[in-house]
């Protein structure tokens, strides 16, 4: 079974937000998308990592399991197994004297059930948040220029009203986020 959501995406090519950010940013854009995968275990070789599920259409999906899912061995033939993907994208403008610094922050964060003979299940999220600055803004083409920390783009602005918000100099902080959450049920 698998299942789409998305939201609407005012400027295009953007990432994920954190839970705060500081009093000078304001949220202009964002976006998500959810995806979720469940099926029975028909095949799982702990040796290489992979595992195949029957989805309940009959199609069958192999899929590698990442080093971080340490519990391998307990997932046996028969079980059913749930994976939902979770992606978002949250685009900030930053207005004041320190607007605009240059860089790249990976965060990767690993939860797992820990519970005493609970079943194999848990979290891991990857974030990206990326910090530029606005180089130029054209408004009678809908499009703004942004430097990164490692490119310059030119990005098309859905919606206009957020030129009026931009000017040179301003930072841009994207942040994405994808989460993946897995479950076992024997």
């Amino acid at each position: 079974m698998q299942k789409s959501l998305s939201l609407a995406l005012a400027l295009v090519g953007a990432s994920l937000a954190p839970l705060s950010f500081a009093d000078t940013t304001t949220p202009v854009a964002g976006a998500a998308t959810l995806n979720e995968l469940s099926g029975e275990v028909v095949a799982i070789d702990p040796a290489t990592r992979l595992m195949t599920l029957k989805t309940a259409d009959g199609t069958f999906e192999v899929m590698r399991l990442p080093e971080e899912v340490k519990r391998i061995d307990q997932i046996k033939l028969g079980n059913t197994v749930t994976i939902t993907e979770t992606e978002a994208v949250l685009v900030d403008i930053e207005k004041g004297k320190d607007a605009g610094s240059m860089g790249a922050v990976p965060e990767k964060t690993v939860e797992r059930d820990t519970t005493a003979g609970g079943k194999p299940a848990g979290t891991m999220t990857d974030k990206l948040t990326l910090y530029g600055k606005v180089e130029a803004v054209d408004k009678a083409d809908s499009k703004v220029t942004v430097r990164g920390p490692n490119r310059t783009v030119t990005l098309k602005v859905r919606d206009r009203a957020i030129l009026d918000e931009l000017a040179p100099g301003d930072g841009v902080i994207v942040t994405y986020v994808r989460t993946i959450t897995g479950k076992v049920e024997f």
